[in-house]
């Protein structure tokens, strides 16, 4: 692993107990349930604490539930016969029902030791327009961009202004939801169109909830890298190797991005791909690139504060070679499973498994608690064994 930080949990592992809270919500939507199937996931941490031969917990939470399964923790904290770190999933804007900033804080208040964003960061990058307005004063390169506020705005000259053609996107969402081929235009009659569709909603969901985003719709390659680490101790962060995305050769340059419906294979207003061939696939970038890549990457998370992972996605105008970032992902999709998310491809070219993975995150929640450490009661014998790695995972072939 690049820059692995080499940090060791110094706890007993027959005392440390890992609670996975996963965000719960049950519709009658097929199509959203799917979205929050977690079934992939469960295999994969089953694998990945046995290996580590931790003691582990998935738990669903909801709106209604999280206070009291945190004050369980708490508890048995408190009793001593296990050292309780959370592995935080939970990614919900908290306007359609689903837990998250909420989550945080409560995990913050009760002195838990917890992965992933802490509240600012969560909060900075839940809505994209505060997003931009940190990219733009710490000069992280990104598109230009404004928000529409209502159906009624005014947006007259936006295309002047920002360019032709526009994508406009839900400042408040997540998968992709809200966003689709539709969603790039190129005039003033299809802004509004496609801008007073969202705010409509999509399946129920509040889709715009803080407003839209429009900016420029770049055209050119696209590419996402992880970031394990704190901005604020940026020589401590690990940022892995990069990837570009390529989407299908049949797609025009408009649809070469990630929309709901193929994404997640609904096929509502959109087609599958010729021969049910890859929506896309993932390589290295061009060599020359990759140092820029991580260096924006690292500046654009930093320029958020950062804090436990993320998921950077940029993209290069094709004619300008300028490469701007996208969005920060704060608590990002984690799989090393490259049909459910980029960071399994991501660590297949960074030569890591998820379990690697996995225990720096954990390491990471760790070293933001080192210097407030929980005392857990001593039991006589217990061994005190560093929470270290097992093997790598066989490797696939970068194309």
């Amino acid at each position: 692993m690049a820059n692995a930080a080499g940090f060791i949990a110094a706890v007993p592992v027959d005392r440390l107990k890992v609670w996975v809270l996963a965000p719960n919500l049950v519709t009658q939507d097929a199509s959203i349930d799917y979205y929050y199937d977690f079934s992939q996931s469960i295999a994969e941490y089953t694998k990945t604490f046995a290996e580590l031969e931790v003691n582990w917990q998935w738990q669903p939470v909801t709106m209604d539930d999280y206070p009291a399964i945190i004050d369980t923790i708490v508890a048995e904290r408190a009793a001593g016969e296990h050292y309780p770190v959370v592995l935080n999933l939970c990614d919900g804007d908290e306007v359609n029902g689903t837990p998250g900033i909420s989550v945080v804080q409560l995990l913050e208040q009760k002195e838990l030791v917890y992965t992933g964003s802490d509240e600012y960061f969560y909060r900075v990058t839940t809505s994209k327009i505060p997003m931009k307005k940190a990219f733009d004063k710490a000069k992280v390169p990104t598109a230009k961009w404004e928000a529409i506020l209502s159906p009624a705005q005014d947006t007259g000259g936006i295309f002047e202004r920002l360019g032709t053609p526009i994508i406009v996107k839900p400042a408040v969402s997540g998968g992709s939801m809200g966003v689709g081929v539709k969603n790039v235009v190129y005039n003033e009659d299809e802004l509004k169109e496609q801008v007073q569709r969202m705010f409509e909603g999509y399946r129920g969901w509040n889709l715009a909830a803080d407003g839209i985003v429009a900016e420029q719709f770049i055209t050119g390659p696209e590419f996402t890298v992880m970031i394990v680490g704190s901005g604020k101790h940026k020589r401590q962060c690990i940022v892995f190797e990069p990837v570009e995305r390529v989407f299908h050769e049949s797609l025009p340059e408009h649809e070469k991005f990630l929309s709901f419906d193929r994404l997640w294979e609904i096929y509502e207003d959109e087609t599958p791909m010729p021969g049910d061939d890859s929506f896309y696939e993932y390589r290295l970038p061009d060599a020359a690139l990759i140092e820029q890549i991580k260096q924006i990457s690292l500046d654009a998370y930093i320029a958020v504060k950062g804090t436990g992972y993320t998921r950077v996605d940029l993209r290069m105008d094709q004619l300008s070679g300028r490469i701007g970032v996208l969005e920060v992902n704060a608590q990002c999709g984690l799989s090393e499973d490259e049909d459910y998310t980029s960071i399994g491809a991501i660590l297949r070219v960074s030569d890591t498994s998820f379990t690697e993975l996995i225990t720096e995150i954990i390491n990471d929640a760790f070293r933001r608690k080192i210097q407030h450490p929980v005392m857990i009661k001593d039991k006589p014998g217990a061994p005190v064994v560093p929470l270290t790695t097992a093997g790598r995972a066989s490797r696939k072939k970068v194309k």
